[in-house]
Order: C-alpha cells, then sequence, then structure tokens
C-alpha cells in the first residue's frame, strides 16, 4: 500500500517546528502540496560522503576513530548508511530518519553525530533548535531499533579554514569542532502531535507575523491570479 505522504515526515522536517521563525502556514502548504525544489550544492554531499568514508575506513583499518573526529571514547562505528522508517503516533505516522554516524562507545552506550559543514558558532547558530529535534529524532528512533542506550549527542562542524593550505596546490584544510546537544527524547512525541494537528486542518492556519516565507509567496501569487484554487489566503493576512 502506497504511503501517504501527509503522514511521513522526516527528523529535520519535524526539526522545524522548533526554530523561532516556525510558521504554521508554510509547514501546512509544504506537508499539502509540496514545496518548490531547492537548489542544494552537490558539493556538500560530496564532502560529508567524504567524512564517513573516513570514519569507516579509520575503524576498519586502526580500530579507532580518525584523529579529526573529537570523540575519544568511540570503539566502534555502524557499518554503512543506517535509515530508520517507524510508525509513530498510534502508527498513523511515520518517523523517517538517517543518521550521519552512530558510534558505540566504551561504556557500552551510544553516541550520535551529524556532520555539518559549516562555521562554528556554537549556539547562536539560528538553525541549532532545528538540529537539536533532528538528533533527538535519530536517538528515540535508534532505541526502538534496539540501538540502546543513546547517551550523546552532537554536532560536528567541519569549518573550512580561511585560506589555502599553500599556494603550490588547491588543497583547503578544515577544522572540527563538537557541539554536545542535550537528549530530550520528550520532545519528539510532543513536536509529533504539533505536526499531525497543523497538517490535520482542513484549511491552512494563520501565518506566523511578518512571515517571509512560502506562504508569503503564495499569498502573492493569490493576490495577483485569482484564478489560483486551493489556497484561499486567511482573513487581515495582509
Amino acid at each position: 500500500m502506497k504511503q501517504n505522504k501527509l503522514k511521513v515526515i522526516s527528523a529535520k522536517d519535524l526539526g522545524k517546528l522548533n526554530l523561532l521563525d516556525f510558521c504554521p502556514r508554510c509547514f501546512w502548504i509544504e506537508r499539502h502540496m509540496d514545496s518548490p525544489p531547492a537548489l542544494f550544492p552537490g558539493i556538500f554531499a560530496s564532502i560529508d560522503a567524504v567524512t564517513k568514508r573516513s570514519t569507516q575506513r579509520s575503524f576498519l583499518t586502526r580500530n579507532c576513530p580518525p584523529g579529526w573526529l573529537p570523540i575519544a571514547d568511540a570503539v566502534e562505528v555502524e557499518e554503512g548508511d543506517t535509515y530508520f522508517k517507524l510508525p509513530v503516533e498510534s502508527g498513523e505516522w511515520v518517523l523517517v530518519g538517517k543518521p550521519d554516524d552512530i558510534f558505540r562507545i566504551k561504556d557500552g552506550t551510544y553516541h550520535i553525530v551529524d556532520y555539518k559543514t559549516a562555521k562554528f558558532t556554537a549556539h547562536q547558530d539560528e538553525l541549532f533548535p532545528l538540529y537539536e529535534v533532528q538528533l533527538n529524532c535519530y536517538a528515540f528512533l535508534a532505541s526502538k531499533y534496539g540501538l540502546e542506550p543513546v547517551t550523546k549527542l552532537s554536532l560536528i562542524y567541519c569549518q573550512p579554514n580561511a585560506e589555502l593550505d599553500n599556494d603550490e596546490e588547491f588543497k583547503l584544510s578544515f577544522n572540527t569542532y563538537k557541539l554536545d546537544v542535550d537528549l530530550n527524547l520528550d520532545i519528539v512525541p510532543a513536536l509529533l502531535i504539533e505536526a499531525r494537528e497543523i497538517v490535520g486542518q482542513a484549511e491552512p492556519p494563520l501565518s506566523r507575523n511578518n512571515c517571509k516565507g512560502l506562504c508569503w509567496w503564495v499569498d502573492k501569487i493569490i493576490k495577483r491570479d485569482k484564478s489560483i484554487e486551493g489556497i484561499n489566503a486567511p482573513p487581515g493576512a495582509y
């Protein structure tokens, strides 16, 4: 049976509800009508793949994490890509997620990490609330798959240096920084309930005050072309 796409949500999409500028109307539109295609530079996916290959290779050849990874107590890494898919909310929704790496550490528990090719800005990063939920979703899912207990969550920022290594070859080095994330599994079912309440509405909810996101563009199109059907701008939105 084909899965209803309205009821399949990724860890990253669920994390949007935790952002300070979250707009329920944008979220409703994305779930019901799909968001416009986003241009995501392929170089980031390439760097992500290189990072994970380095981790796997280091454990295979040296039985320890690579020197660039600041997790000294890791003794094993889960092999290959781990993809979680789990019915939640009484089976009505499906939560999916794909952690970058899951490590078993010396005390037998698990440490989940997510790699970010970005500048290290610690908690000032405006996307941190999203990443916090994303990692906790991975921990929530991992426990259901028997990878428990998860006791540590971390963001690993891979930050490029400001200059090339030298002027003879085009080589750019990176520094890595670890930012620990608090374990809070209770946030996952709470946000799933909130997401279900938003998506389950027959009409899109009111937008966030001064939202300049997807719903703002939809309203501009509606005002320009009254023949567009399917979404009505909420009274007094503008």
